[in-house]
């Protein structure tokens, strides 16, 4: 009887042993099968990664290649300022191949200021003429200057009008000393309007080339 009992006992031990297996084995199974497929998706993952990191720097030598070209095509700051100076001529009347000879002979200005013309003119009031004006470079510069009644202080008041002959524009400051720089023939002059000892009189000096 008792051999009966053991026999039935190791019996039941060896089959709880054998199910216990089984399901241990299962489950080893499945996790193997978990970390294949985890495993399977990393790498799918690093895969899609590198694609989306190539697609990036080619979306980004693109994008360089075309900020490129537009920095060429489209002009910015100065080369848009000339830009618009050329289409405003042109709109104005001045003929296209005029404005490319200037630009092909323009060149590098030298600054020209070892000599000083200098000449006296009176201040006017409320209103200037072409003959209140003081001429220079045999009249291819004028410069006048008025101010708005006898008593005004021509340091504060004095508007001055400084007018070139090759020029449509006509250049305007206020008070003094008043200075404004003049290109001529890539020649850079420097001209000066300051108040003269003579009550009710102005100065200008313009720099000119020496000889050589």
């Amino acid at each position: 009887m008792f051999v009966l009992i053991a026999g039935g006992l190791v019996g039941l031990g060896y089959s709880a042993y054998q199910t216990g297996t089984v399901l241990a084995q299962s489950q080893v199974t499945a996790l193997s099968s978990k970390v294949t497929d985890l495993t399977n998706q990393l790498g799918a993952s690093r895969t899609e990664n590198e694609h989306l990191q190539s697609n990036l720097a080619e979306t980004q030598r693109a994008n360089l290649a075309l900020q490129n070209r537009y920095d060429r095509d489209v002009p910015t700051d100065e080369m848009a300022g000339l830009l618009s100076i050329a289409r405003q001529r042109v709109s104005q009347g001045v003929p296209a191949p005029r404005l490319g000879q200037a630009l092909r002979e323009a060149a590098v200005t030298r600054v020209c200021d070892t000599r000083f013309v200098r000449k006296r003119f009176a201040f006017q009031v409320g209103r200037s003429t072409p003959e209140d004006a003081a001429t220079l470079l045999d009249g291819l510069i004028q410069i006048s200057a008025t101010i708005p009644s006898a008593a005004a202080d021509p340091v504060r008041t004095a508007a001055i009008v400084i007018e070139q002959t090759w020029s449509s524009e006509v250049t305007k400051l206020t008070g003094l000393p008043a200075r404004q720089d003049i290109i001529v023939n890539n020649l850079l002059l420097h001209l000066v309007v300051e108040a003269s000892p003579m009550p009710g009189f102005g100065m200008v000096s313009l720099s000119v080339c020496g000889k050589g």
